[in-house]
């Protein structure tokens, strides 16, 4: 009978399978088995959680539901059943303005975070029939929903919405603001003064030393700059490391950072411990010390956006 038809979902009530077995019993025979499955799964998301879906797709259902048997629901369809995974909150952000770009996969990672709960999105491939990409939302180790792309980045995203309706449906939710980005008073950092901190953080050279000897006996006095009445210059050249180690002629695929971790380490911590709700970093910054100024701001759980575009982009970090 229709039970044998239709496999309770995870995330299904009793009564909501139930009602789906219902829906799949009244129109067996008139179409394939997995379309009439679908159909049903849409009549149930669009009943029990609200969900909108192309107009042709729901006029056919709301037609299926007003043309077939009536479906005995219980009195008491409202209000959200047992929660489908022990605390686990979902946390949206309320909107900035109109511009904010509502991505699901932001939003599912972060409640997973927060909640401390173990999340991963599993690569199903391509699937036979449509040949599209598939993926598929684990949390805490329970398979929540799978969604279909033409590509990985749109199977990922829809898949993160699937997991949303249904979790939304079970789990508390908690809306909170993001903070305010009117950093026209924030004080700013210059990328001079970021390499000015790695200087003076950098080990003065001891009288030992074998090349400050050299300099002392060629008429050196231990301060300013080197050469004919001290033009020259007065720090020393900090060496700098290189990642991948790559081989004689080889190019570095990507272009390295000018600015030092540790400057912006001791940035980031002397800002902290101020009265400042809010840090900006100079427009003179690179891509690639931008990238360092975000890596950090995470470590350090500060709050970290870009603003402006191409020479004009700038950081600014702010305290949550």
């Amino acid at each position: 009978m229709a039970a044998k038809r239709c496999m309770k979902c995870l995330w299904e009530s009793d009564f909501q399978w139930k009602a789906r077995c219902q829906f799949i019993e009244a129109w067996k025979g008139h179409y394939p088995n997995d379309r009439l499955v679908a159909l049903s799964m849409v009549w149930a998301n669009m009943k029990f959680l609200g969900c909108r879906y192309p107009p042709k797709t729901e006029d056919l259902v709301k037609d299926l539901e007003s043309k077939g048997p009536s479906i005995s629901l219980p009195d008491k369809t409202k209000g959200k059943p047992k929660p489908l995974i022990n605390n686990f909150k979902i946390y949206e952000r309320e909107q900035e303005d109109d511009k904010t770009i509502y991505n699901p996969v932001i939003i599912i990672n972060e409640s997973a975070q927060k909640s401390k709960k173990t999340i991963l999105f599993e690569d199903l491939g391509v699937t036979d029939k449509t040949a599209f990409n598939s993926f598929a939302v684990v949390i805490d180790g329970k398979l929540i929903a799978t969604g279909e792309g033409q590509g990985k980045k749109e199977a990922k995203r829809n898949a993160a919405e699937n997991a949303l309706i249904i979790l939304r449906a079970r789990q508390p939710i908690v809306n909170y603001k993001t903070p305010s980005w009117e950093h026209e008073s924030a004080p700013c950092l210059s990328k001079s003064d970021l390499v000015s901190k790695a200087y003076n953080k950098a080990a003065s050279i001891s009288d030992d030393n074998i090349g400050n000897q050299m300099l002392r006996k060629m008429g050196w006095s231990g301060i300013g700059g080197v050469g004919k009445d001290c033009q020259g210059r007065a720090e020393p050249v900090l060496a700098t490391g290189t990642d991948g180690k790559l081989g004689f002629g080889c190019k570095k695929p990507t272009q390295g950072s000018d600015v030092k971790k540790s400057s912006v380490h001791e940035t980031l911590k002397s800002f902290l411990s101020s009265t400042d709700q809010q840090l900006k970093f100079s427009a003179e910054l690179t891509k690639e010390d931008r990238a360092v100024v975000h890596e950090i701001s995470k470590r350090y759980g500060l709050k970290h956006r870009s603003f402006g575009r191409d020479k004009d982009r700038y950081i600014v970090v702010c305290k949550r």
